[in-house]
């Protein structure tokens, strides 16, 4: 499943380390986190919409599963 945020970080060319260092997160929690594995805090997806200007929203972060390729494909 290609998860917003995920499809997001590699469209801007971020690592997993770029991004996990400017949200002070270990890079392995935040692959967890693309692959709906980890469930994420209202605060950490707060700073990944900063982080990203904007261009994903909260729900898209706390919620990937409603916004997966693979289902809106259905």
């Amino acid at each position: 499943m290609q998860t917003p945020l995920r499809k997001l970080r590699k469209a801007q060319g971020k690592t997993l380390s770029q991004v996990a260092e400017a949200l002070n997160i270990d890079p392995a929690t935040l692959s967890r986190i693309e692959r709906n594995e980890h469930s994420v805090s209202a605060v950490v997806a707060e700073r990944i919409c900063q982080l990203f200007d904007g261009e994903i929203t909260e729900l898209e972060v706390l919620y990937p599963e409603r916004f997966s390729e693979a289902i809106l494909k259905d």
